[in-house]
C-alpha cells in the first residue's frame, strides 16, 4: 500500500511542483514596507534534496493501516505551513481534507519532519514564507 501511495504522492508531486511555487504566499510584511502591495520573492524556500526528498518524508512518515481499516481508500488534502527565517515548518495546519483520519494523519506526518528547510528571501534578507502540500492518494 505504501508503495502505491509513494507513486501516487510522487506522481501528483511532481505535477504540483509548480503548483507548490505558485501557492507560496507573500513574506511576513516588514514595518515601513505597504502590505496592499505585492511584495517579490528573490527566493523562495526550498527543502534539503528538493520536492521528492520531502515527498518522500512525508511517505515514510504516513501510517495508512487505521485508514485501511476505516475503508478509506482514497483521500485529498492540503497542508500549509510557514518555513521561518531559521528554516523550521511552523504553524502546520490542514487547509481542507475529504476525512478527518486522513487530516489527522498527515498533520502527524508532517510534524515527524525535522529537517530543516533552506529558508525564503526578499531583498538579500531571510523572510518567512506560507507554503501549500496537497495530498492524494488511492489504496485501491
Amino acid at each position: 500500500m505504501k508503495k502505491y501511495i509513494a507513486f501516487l504522492l510522487i506522481l501528483f508531486g511532481i505535477i504540483s511542483i509548480d503548483a507548490q511555487k505558485d501557492s507560496i504566499q507573500y513574506p511576513d510584511i516588514k514595518a515601513g514596507l505597504d502590505y496592499r502591495k505585492k511584495t517579490s520573492v528573490d527566493k523562495v524556500p526550498e527543502f534539503p534534496g528538493g520536492h521528492s526528498a520531502f515527498m518522500r518524508q512525508i511517505i515514510n512518515n504516513f501510517k495508512t493501516s487505521a485508514l485501511s481499516k476505516q475503508n478509506i481508500a482514497k483521500a485529498r488534502a492540503i497542508a500549509v505551513f510557514d518555513i521561518d527565517t531559521d528554516g523550521n515548518m511552523i504553524n502546520l495546519k490542514i487547509e481542507s481534507y475529504d476525512h478527518e483520519m486522513v487530516k489527522k494523519e498527515f498533520l502527524s506526518a508532517l510534524n515527524k519532519i525535522k529537517t530543516k528547510w533552506v529558508p525564503g528571501e526578499q531583498n538579500g534578507e531571510k523572510v518567512k514564507m506560507r507554503m501549500r502540500q496537497p495530498l492524494q492518494f488511492n489504496l485501491d
